[in-house]
């Protein structure tokens, strides 16, 4: 497990200089999506990889950057073998995944039988009456808050010419505002789940985005109810929330809204794409819909770059 503060500690991180080693790094980067949620576990990582493999099998070149650092799925649901991880020193070498795509993980940053990079901050605290610390402080090469770590991840890995970056966060607003204040983001992708929890904080986030300048592209609902085989029909799985209502009012379009699908879930777990395997289903072409949707933005960047500027 890697521990993150969210917090840095010794304030020397420059949010200018970040940017600019940032940006400078992804140059060769068409455009740049983030996926990103209220809550956990509504599937940002499942359409990360979908989405990714629909854009390659049609010949696009695509990045992943995991960036879950405390939990990251991306290389299991692609199936890739493990890998030499890279020291975050001179850069970072992207693994190779099928159909092309590029994938950086946490789970490829310095490995061995201590913990690789600590990101937690309070390990030598006293217990605040002058005794001595809680606990020792393990070995620990970097010692990085969430921010730090993701900065120096996008600053260092050689993504090369590609088409289009993916970054999978982990849950909470927050670290779409961390991502933000680091990178010029080409589009956002809020994924949710039907309740009415959800869609409060998919309002939330449409505030927040706005406030920092990350385009909306698209809400995606994910365990939008469940095929009936009986009745033949979706039926739902909760009490709707009025996600309807948040996209009109925010001017903001659904892009797509994926029924509860068990071969789904088996797919990522066996580490094969969805998208190929069973691509014929209704699910893969909900999801096949949402990867147009987010190749016409590549597609404007593209364009947007090549019109020379009058």
């Amino acid at each position: 497990m890697r521990i993150f503060s969210d917090i840095d500690n010794d304030g020397s991180v420059d949010p200018a200089g970040v940017r600019e080693l940032t940006r400078a790094n992804l140059a060769g980067v068409g455009a740049t999506i983030a996926l990103a949620s209220a809550r956990g576990g509504v599937g940002k990582s499942m359409l990360a990889v979908n989405v990714a493999a629909a854009l390659a099998m049609k010949g696009r070149k695509v990045a992943i950057v995991d960036a879950d650092l405390n939990s990251p799925s991306i290389t299991a649901m692609l199936g890739m073998k493990p890998r030499r991880r890279y020291p975050m020193i001179e850069g970072i070498g992207p693994a190779a995944a099928p159909h092309g795509l590029r994938v950086v993980s946490s789970d490829q940053l310095p490995g061995g039988e201590a913990p690789p990079i600590s990101f937690a901050q309070d390990y030598d605290q006293a217990d605040g009456n002058g005794a001595e610390p809680i606990a020792p402080a393990p070995a620990r090469p970097a010692e990085l808050s969430y921010r730090g770590a993701l900065s120096r991840i996008l600053s260092q890995s050689q993504f090369g010419a590609v088409d289009l970056l993916i970054i999978d966060l982990a849950s909470g607003l927050d670290r779409l505002y961390a991502l933000a204040s680091m990178v010029a983001l080409d589009g956002v992708l809020l994924l949710s789940h039907p309740s009415s929890h959800d869609a409060v904080d998919t309002r939330q986030a449409m505030k927040i985005g706005r406030a920092i300048g990350a385009p909306i592209a698209g809400i995606v609902e994910n365990m939008a109810g469940f095929n009936c085989d009986g009745c033949r029909a979706v039926r739902p799985l909760w009490p709707e929330g009025d996600l309807n209502g948040v996209a009109r009012e925010s001017a903001v379009p659904i892009l797509g809204r994926l029924a509860f699908e068990p071969r789904l879930a088996d797919s990522t777990d066996r580490g094969v794409l969805f998208v190929r395997e069973y691509a014929s289903t209704p699910t893969a072409k909900v999801l096949a819909d949402i990867a147009s949707h987010v190749d016409a933005i590549v597609a404007a960047r593209t364009r947007a770059v090549d019109t020379p500027a009058t």
